[in-house]
């Protein structure tokens, strides 16, 4: 439990930093209701068949690499309220060595081990409130073939009408290196080669 909390306060330190991450990559997950069960409406990688988006990582500090999802209740066009009232992302799968944290917080709420849960409400007296952001981050660099992994349902949601939605089905965000890290890991692999191989020579 300790390597997450240290793991924790790692990711809080690069908030403090002020780390800033590339702008439109991808909007936000849109969180809906379809034929009476939640669902994701948006972005329509996630709201169509396979249900799966990438997201890259950017390196926030040496040896620490994240990524910022935004998430929100969707609200159809011409709509004053969203579909829903509130809704569980509940965590059905998360790779070793990767963490959630709400933007802002300091304790990780997704990860093995951790809460694994996440309750969205929304407050009419504060709609922007339920706008919220999740900072995915590890301390290992995947690879395009093999990307780190979080999978999620959506449970116990409420419609805007107050009716129990059935919940949804599985949705997945993969995670792979930026090209630039991917070099330097590269550049780094092909360095320590050279000095085994001329340690050899010796």
């Amino acid at each position: 439990m300790k390597r997450w909390m240290t793991f924790g306060l790692t990711i809080a330190l690069s908030a403090l930093l002020s780390v800033s991450f590339a702008d439109g990559e991808h909007e936000d997950i849109h969180l809906g209701a379809m034929d009476g069960a939640a669902a994701v409406i948006e972005p329509e990688e996630l709201a169509e068949p396979p249900y799966r988006i990438r997201y890259t990582l950017e390196e926030l500090l040496p040896g620490l690499f994240g990524v910022d999802v935004g998430w929100d209740f969707h609200t159809e066009e011409g709509d004053d309220h969203p579909q829903l009232r509130q809704v569980t992302i509940q965590q059905v799968f998360i790779s070793p060595r990767l963490v959630g944290v709400i933007e802002g917080e300091t304790d990780p709420i997704f990860g093995e081990g951790l809460p694994g849960t996440w309750t969205l409400i929304y407050d009419p007296n504060d709609p922007e409130a339920v706008h919220q952001h999740i900072i995915f981050a590890t301390d290992f660099l995947p690879s395009e073939d093999n990307p780190l992994i979080f999978q999620f349902r959506l449970v116990n949601a409420i419609a805007w009408d107050g009716t129990a939605l059935n919940d949804s089905g599985v949705y997945t965000l993969e995670f792979v290196p930026e090209p630039a890290s991917l070099l330097a890991l590269g550049a780094g692999l092909a360095g320590l080669v050279g000095l085994r191989r001329r340690g050899g020579k010796r």
